[in-house]
């Protein structure tokens, strides 16, 4: 499913969501039990700060979207959400920062190339190339894909300012899966997961608990989970 690059997002489809995201934050953090489950398997960030992504976050408006299953839909909501602050409200993109926090699944599309072919994550995720057919060998959530906005992707959304978080409780699980289906170890796969983000990612403990800090000084919450 497409967007046009000025296509406004319905008051009411965004109103909806914006209640489906309090309502699932609120079930996150009344829940301790499941931040305890996953909170221990989190290791040190990238970044000697845990919150050195929010600092960076600039101007007036700071939002969070938040990914668990469906990557691309973030990123259609990101650049979306952009164009409409900047053509329905006026709102400059230097003006209003956005941070694409993800989980789960969704941090597959955080990977470089290199990362994909080397530890063949294409077949991991079930992703196939389109012109081969094959398993992709290749982030394809990098560069413009067909049916999607043209800057839908990772590479333009960075340059426009996007910040990109990965939890590290997430990636030591994906390591432990694919440490299993390779014949190898957690430990010999986790290092090849954690230096190959791309180039801007950054990588926190648990995105939870970092998100809730992140709403502590003013960012908002906006969660995206739907196939597109």
């Amino acid at each position: 499913m497409s967007q046009s690059h000025s296509a406004l997002v319905p008051r009411r489809s965004f109103l909806l969501r914006l209640s489906q995201a309090a309502a699932a934050v609120t079930a996150i953090l009344s829940n301790p039990a499941r931040l305890a489950a996953e909170a221990p398997n989190a290791t040190p960030p990238t970044s000697a700060d845990p919150d050195a992504w929010i600092a960076r976050m600039r101007g007036d408006h700071k939002v969070i979207i938040h990914a668990h299953q469906y990557f691309m839909t973030a990123l259609v909501d990101a650049r979306t959400m952009l164009a409409n602050a900047r053509e329905a409200y006026g709102v400059p993109e230097s003006q209003f920062s956005l941070a694409v926090v993800t989980h789960g699944p969704a941090i597959q599309g955080l990977f470089t190339d290199a990362t994909w072919e080397n530890l063949s994550l294409g077949t991991f995720y079930k992703v196939n190339d389109p012109k081969t057919g094959a398993p992709s060998t290749r982030n394809f959530y990098l560069t413009p894909q067909d049916g999607e906005p043209a800057d839908a992707a990772v590479n333009d959304l960075v340059k426009r300012g996007v910040t990109f978080v990965v939890c590290n409780v997430a990636l030591k699980n994906l390591a432990n899966k694919l440490a299993k289906a390779r014949n190898t170890t957690p430990e010999a796969v986790y290092p090849q997961l954690a230096s190959g983000l791309v180039d801007g990612a950054f990588l926190v403990p648990d995105v939870f608990v970092s998100m809730q800090r992140a709403q502590k000084r003013g960012v908002a919450y906006v969660f995206t989970d739907r196939s597109r």
